[in-house]
């Protein structure tokens, strides 16, 4: 493909960045980045990068900037909330698991590409196409015509909207609530998912004694609160749960609330010029971490089918072919992690707990390696 083609990426987040970053690599340099809010920022919360997406930035030459900034996961424990142990793993893979601060890995990105491609305050509000032409109307009332555009807009995608038009994502039942706590007596590398009846606490390290955490409570989507009303709540509904739990809240300096949803895993990520990307082509829960990391390999796949297609329609559709397939796995296994983790019956809540001290922890990690330890970078583009 033409290496001068006008690209668009709708959305700044992390896989708007390093979709740049890739475009990049391979020698796209006339791409625009338009981000909806007055400046390109993250949210004060932690989040996991699996060795599947770290090859990635290993191979775009974004990895040794993020070794000073992060965390590893060395030891993962999965706990009952008086602190017994259910099972216990050591993951080991080519390149570590990390846990780093989302504004720390979001400004190393930003900082990477040119002050020029990057527009923030650019709400999408429409798009249309005339006569093969393809228009973006951003709410400020600027309009473009790029030859590319890519959404990656995130689960409430406008260009997402545009192309396949599903509604709206869909809620599973539980509220998360995150933040990033000082834990001074909390080993390094300790990394736990506490279960409870309908409701978890997870736990991951990040650097100098900081620590990423989240909370999720099944309750209804739509209960407002304030931040004094979220540090209420929690200590309530975690206070007595096993160290270091009950630390968490009252240490952190800004708690974060988000409502739980995802998708039914849909073809059809594109229309005309216009392609899906991360969130805003296959939306999932939390529950393996792998949101961001499926952002980040989409990215590579992406860039790579561009540098390799001679037209943006066959680029587009093996994109799609090549990673499907293994998104959808993701959505899937992600939405079944997090109903075992919220189930509320007394006597399911002990039959599971029954079976995950039962399994033996190598199993477990060989369960997870095909989502971990998979290597994007040394995909055949051509085969899919």
């Amino acid at each position: 493909m033409n290496k001068d083609i006008n690209i668009a990426i709708i959305g700044g987040g992390i896989g708007g960045l390093t979709t740049a970053l890739c475009l990049e690599y391979y020698g796209f340099k006339n791409y625009t980045i338009y981000e909806q809010a007055k400046e390109f920022k993250e949210v004060g919360a932690a989040i996991s990068l699996w060795p599947n997406a770290l090859h990635v930035y290993k191979e775009i030459d974004i990895y040794d900037d993020l070794t000073t900034k992060w965390g590893e996961m060395k030891s993962g424990y999965i706990k009952t909330d008086t602190g017994e142990i259910l099972t216990h793993t050591k993951p080991k893979y080519d390149l570590p698991l990390v846990c780093i601060h989302r504004a720390d890995l979001h400004s190393t990105l930003l900082k990477k590409i040119p002050q020029e491609r990057l527009i923030p305050f650019h709400k999408l509000e429409k798009i249309t196409q005339r006569s093969g032409i393809t228009k973006i109307l951003f709410k400020n009332g600027i309009e473009i015509e790029p030859d590319i555009i890519i959404g990656a807009d995130g689960i409430n995608s406008t260009v997402r909207k545009y192309i396949i038009n599903d509604g709206s994502p869909i809620y599973r039942g539980y509220n998360i609530w995150r933040g990033i706590a000082t834990l001074k007596d909390t080993p390094s590398g300790y990394s736990s998912e506490t279960w409870g009846n309908g409701k978890r606490v997870g736990i991951v390290p990040i650097k100098d004694n900081k620590f990423g955490w989240w909370a999720t409570i099944n309750e209804n989507e739509n209960i407002t609160e304030t931040p004094q009303e979220m540090l209420k709540k929690l200590t309530e509904q975690f206070g007595n749960w096993h160290e270091p739990i009950p630390q968490l809240f009252e240490s952190s300096a800004e708690i974060i609330k988000n409502k739980i949803g995802d998708r039914i895993p849909t073809k059809g990520w594109s229309k005309d010029n216009l392609v899906l990307l991360g969130d805003a082509a296959h939306p999932t829960t939390p529950n393996l971490g792998q949101g961001a990391c499926m952002a980040i390999e989409g990215a590579f796949i992406l860039s790579k089918c561009f540098a390799h297609f001679d037209d943006y329609s066959k680029a587009f559709k093996q994109y799609e072919n090549l990673h499907y397939k293994r998104s959808a796995e993701i959505v899937k296994q992600s939405l079944q992690n997090g109903k075992m983790g919220q189930l509320e019956n007394i006597i399911a809540v002990k039959s599971r707990n029954l079976l995950i001290k039962s399994m033996p922890p190598k199993l477990a990690m060989k369960m997870l390696d095909k989502f971990f330890g998979y290597n994007v970078t040394k995909i055949d583009i051509t085969k899919g």
